[in-house]
Order: C-alpha cells, then sequence, then structure tokens
C-alpha cells in the first residue's frame, strides 16, 4: 500500500468515528442550550477531555515539537504555564456557573449592564481568537498533509473544512465536546505509542542523552532551557491569552455543575503537561537524530519521513484527530456569538429556539466558507490574525477580572469598561507598532488597567445602572 493511501484511509477511519458520534450525540439535542453550552450536563470527563482537546491542537504537533528539539524540557514549561492560566480560570467556576452564561460577552452584561458598544466591541474581541484558530489551524492541516500526501493544498482545506461541519451541525457543543473526548483520549494513547516508537527508534535513553547537549535534557536545568528572558514573554503571552479564551469559558458553563469544571479542568491541565512532556521528548530525540535543521519547526516534519508506511497511517490520524478538535470548537464558539450577542440581542430578541438553532447551522457554513477563503488566498495574512489574540487579551483582561472583582461596588461602569477595553487595543496597536520585544499584549493590559481605573473614577455607576445590572 503506498503511503499516499495509507494515510488517507487512517484519516478517514477516524473522522468517520468522530461524525458518527457527533451524529448519535446530535439526535438526542433538541434545542438551543445544548448547541450553545452542551446542555449544561457535561460530566467531568467530557469536560477534561474536551479541554484538552480543544487547547492541544496544531501548534502541539509543529511549535511544541520545535520547542523540544531547540531547547529540550522547556516545551513542559510552556504547557505547564498555559495549564495554570486554566486552572486560574476555574476558580471563578462557581460565579460562572451560578448566572448561566453563553459566551464571553454575558459577563460583560451581568457586570456592567447593556450598552450597545460596548457589548458591540466584546463580541467581536471574543470572535476574532477562535476565527483566527480556525484559519491558522486549516492551513496548518493543509500544508502538513500536502507534504505527506502530494494533494492539492487546496483540495485538502476545502474536505476538511467541509468534513468539519459535520462535527459541529448535529449538536453545536453538545456533539463538539464528545467528539472531543474521544479523540483526546485518542491523543494521549497515540502520544504514548508515539514516544515509545521514538524512544526505540532513537536508541533508547542513554543513546538520546549523549547525542544532545546536557543542559538541555538535564532536570530541571532543562525545564529553563530556553532561557529566563523567554519564559518571562512566555508568562506575559500565555497568560492574558489563556484567561480571556472563550472556549475555555465556555467548557465551564457547559459542565454540569462547578465542582464538575473545576475537576475537569484540573485533568485538563495535567493532560497538558504531559502533552508538553511529549513534545519535549520527541523534539529531543529528533535532535539526537539529526541535529542539524536550520528550523527546529521543521522537526516534526522530517520525523514523519523516517517512519514506515503503517505508523504514519496512524501518526496521521494522530494529526487529524489533533487539528479537527480545535477546528470544530472554534467553529462552533464564533457561531453562538454571532447568534446570541448580535442576532438574539440586537436583530431579533423575540426569536424562537427552533429558528436560533436553523441560524447557528446556516452561520456554521458561512463561517466555514469564509474560512476557507482567507486559508486559500491569504495565507500570508494568518500571522496577523494570530495576533489576534494579543489584542482581545489587551482588551478583555481587566474589564472581566477587575470587574468580577468589584462587581459589589458602584465603582464598576459601562463607561469605565469602555475605557478598559478601548485602552487596550490602543495600547497593544501602539507596541506592535513600535516593535516591542516585550510581547504587545502586555502593554495593551497595562494601558488597559489605566484606562478603566481612570474612566471608571469619571463615569462611576449611577443608582439606575446598579439597578439594571443587578436585574440582569
Amino acid at each position: 500500500m503506498s503511503a499516499t493511501l495509507a494515510i488517507i484511509i487512517s484519516s478517514l477511519i477516524i473522522l468517520s468515528i468522530g461524525v458518527g458520534i457527533s451524529l448519535w450525540i446530535g439526535r438526542r439535542q433538541k434545542d438551543i442550550d445544548d448547541w450553545n453550552v452542551g446542555g449544561r450536563s457535561l460530566p467531568i470527563y467530557v469536560v477534561a477531555g474536551t479541554q484538552f482537546a480543544t487547547g492541544m491542537g496544531g501548534g502541539v504537533l509543529v511549535a511544541h515539537v520545535g520547542i523540544g528539539y531547540s531547547a529540550g524540557w522547556s516545551a513542559v514549561t510552556y504547557n505547564l504555564l498555559y495549564s495554570l492560566g486554566i486552572v486560574i480560570l476555574v476558580l471563578f467556576a462557581g460565579w460562572l456557573h451560578k448566572h448561566k452564561f453563553s459566551t464571553l460577552p454575558d459577563i460583560f452584561k451581568r457586570i456592567y449592564g447593556e450598552n450597545k458598544l460596548m457589548m458591540t466591541i466584546a463580541t467581536l474581541l471574543a470572535i476574532i481568537v477562535p476565527f483566527g484558530w480556525l484559519c491558522t489551524q486549516l492551513v496548518a492541516f493543509g500544508n502538513l498533509y500536502t507534504q505527506i500526501t502530494g494533494i492539492s493544498f487546496t483540495l485538502l482545506v476545502v474536505i476538511f473544512a467541509a468534513i468539519s461541519l459535520l462535527f459541529v451541525l448535529p449538536g453545536g457543543l453538545a456533539s463538539v465536546a464528545w467528539t472531543d473526548f474521544v479523540f483526546g483520549c485518542f491523543m494521549l494513547l497515540l502520544a504514548i505509542v508515539s514516544g515509545i516508537y521514538m524512544l526505540n527508534m532513537a536508541g533508547g535513553w542513554s543513546g538520546i542523552v549523549s547525542n544532545v547537549p546536557e543542559n538541555i535534557v538535564s532536570f530541571p536545568e532543562g525545564l529553563g532551557a530556553v532561557g529566563l528572558a523567554t519564559i518571562i514573554l512566555w508568562i506575559f503571552a500565555i497568560f492574558p491569552g489563556a484567561l480571556t479564551n472563550q472556549m475555555s469559558y465556555q467548557r465551564i458553563y457547559s459542565s454540569k455543575d462547578p465542582k464538575t469544571a473545576r475537576r475537569g479542568f484540573y485533568i485538563a491541565a495535567v493532560a497538558g503537561v504531559i502533552s508538553g512532556t511529549w513534545a519535549s521528548f520527541i523534539g529531543i530525540a529528533i535532535r539526537s537524530q539529526n541535529p542539524g535543521l536550520e528550523n527546529p519547526e521543521l522537526a516534526s516534519g522530517w520525523f514523519l519521513t523516517q517512519i514506515p508506511t503503517w505508523f504514519l497511517a496512524v501518526y496521521s490520524g494522530f494529526i487529524v484527530a489533533t487539528i479537527m478538535s480545535t477546528v470544530s470548537s472554534a467553529i462552533q464558539s464564533v457561531v453562538v456569538n454571532i447568534t446570541h450577542d448580535i442576532y438574539k440581542s440586537y436583530i431579533n430578541p423575540n426569536v424562537n429556539d427552533r429558528t436560533l438553532l436553523q441560524s447557528s447551522r446556516i452561520l456554521s457554513v458561512i463561517v466555514v466558507i469564509i474560512a476557507v477563503a482567507l486559508s486559500l488566498y491569504y495565507q500570508q495574512a494568518l500571522g496577523w490574525l494570530q495576533a489576534t489574540y494579543a489584542y482581545s487579551a489587551a482588551g478583555l483582561l481587566v474589564p472581566i477580572f477587575l470587574g468580577i472583582a468589584l462587581r459589589k461596588t458602584r465603582f464598576n461602569s459601562a463607561k469605565g469598561a469602555m475605557g478598559g477595553i478601548i485602552s487596550g487595543i490602543i495600547g497593544a496597536a501602539i507596541a506592535q507598532i513600535i516593535g516591542t520585544s516585550i510581547p504587545y499584549a502586555v502593554y495593551g493590559v497595562i494601558l488597559s488597567l489605566l484606562g478603566f481605573i481612570v474612566f471608571s473614577f469619571i463615569y462611576k455607576a449611577s443608582p439606575d445602572e446598579e439597578k439594571k445590572v443587578s436585574a440582569l
């Protein structure tokens, strides 16, 4: 059997399993609450699986293995920082779950009251992150599979995007979460299998250690092999992003209770550290066999050229499951913002659940078509799309968490939140234009904090605004 045929068969088997689960779950989902937040009934293992699978994405397969190749155990440090971020997030699980939110902008409405301009900007900032993830994951899949199959990039992206709709349309977050859980289990299993395979391929741990610099494999020194300056930059970049990612909030909302959300996220955090350990090990093992790669992110691609056809087929299924988990979650997240925060809130407040569910499915198709178009014709712009993560964090972090902390005071006001959001965006933009070495999201967060404090002092909530907020 040719390598291309084996890869195609393996990928189709994995995707068919996922589609089957999605269709089965979709038959049991009847209302918009199932679509938006999984019926608020997901058990611990599904919450853990969907949070882990969604956060892993194609970045672990390429970028994190590249970190392992160049800086050893430092990929563990990267994933540990992200895991700490989502653990901090679930400290607020009780309050978030209590108010039955569906999206990130719902938090703004609860804290600051109804303000169309504030809600519009918050909605756009919530949308751009999952949409950016969607586009970058489609391109990552197309580029990777073009290299190992020789199939046209355009054809691969179109087919993969079309299949992704089968994961979303049947039941929204409910079907996405359950397929994520199954794929997450598959990812962990394949991580173990591929790790064992790589260990044998590289001649055992002693053979690996003897062929790489000691500072990247020693423990705990290897955790910081990437350098203190880079780790500090990671802290500034990872925490704001982890704390303002709507897809994580949706997993909290979808759990059956706050206790389930906390336990599920703790498990996902541990699984995230395990995936970082896997990425570091694979990168180190590849370096021991081929230390001459100019670009560390080529390490995964080199590994795929060294394994036999049967294992390449299995590993391809691993890649497909990893990328599809992120793609399907991103589609659903974008759509729920459009239907819940825009269509229902401002265009048709009296819309019934059936119409809203139909609209969600139609919009899913439209969102995917737009994402495919961008992925095919504006690949060079995808780096800019990733930068939207920074702008989202710069605009949302302070108003969300400082707003939650001060929610029982008159200090909170819609104008104060607006001041924080706009100041954060301006701060990030200025830092990006100047070209600072520190992630520009950091400057955005600092300026957002200043703007939030200044505008909140000037525009304290009136008694009427307080009554409106308490009534929401």
